[in-house]
């Protein structure tokens, strides 16, 4: 197991949302669980969905062992789980849902926390749901993903989506996942 930076992410408008603070930097942010509409557009064509983060948890360095961490410099930094969810509203259905890749973590505007990238098998924080079934991804299905992150201790979290990995970039949407 390697770690690498998280895909960058950005946001749609969220509409009702215009009103929200701003919060260290990023303009406008939502709370944790406050969802967000968003048009996601590849090559599948136009999928509307209903984004949130669901789930932020503290782990542990020992929730690693038997990985291989060599090469990632955990001093000073806190391994948090950060589970995602997507909620199909309607438009495309495609096979293979992409829109995680749009996610990313950060403790400031301009600096991202590092991801590590699990090429096994993680209970504590699994890509994709283990109840999600493969298939057409239709209206009202919904897909939750976890990604771990490494983030400096003592350090506000948010995650954006939107901007990067496959799709469409559209305006990021950003939320406050810890204080």
């Amino acid at each position: 197991m390697g770690s690498s930076a998280g895909a960058s992410g950005g946001a749609a408008d969220t509409g009702s949302k215009d009103d929200a603070p701003a919060a260290d930097g990023f303009g406008k942010t939502l709370a944790m669980n406050e969802p967000a509409d968003a048009t996601y557009k590849d090559d599948d064509g136009a999928t509307q969905l209903e984004i949130k983060p669901t789930k932020v948890e503290k782990g542990s360095w020992d929730d690693f062992k038997g990985f291989d961490l060599k090469d990632t410099d955990t001093k000073n930094l806190v391994p948090y789980y950060l589970v995602m969810s997507y909620t199909s509203k309607g438009g495309a259905e495609p096979w293979i849902t992409t829109w995680d890749a749009k996610r990313d973590a950060l403790v400031s505007p301009d600096q991202e926390v590092g991801r590590l990238t699990m090429l096994d098998d993680f209970k504590k924080c699994p890509n994709v749901d283990p109840g999600h079934k493969p298939g057409q991804f239709k209206k009202g299905m919904t897909e939750n993903a976890c990604k771990v992150y490494m983030v400096p201790k003592n350090k506000p979290l948010y995650v954006r989506w939107g901007i990067g990995g496959s799709g469409e970039d559209v305006k990021p949407i950003v939320w406050k996942v810890l204080d």
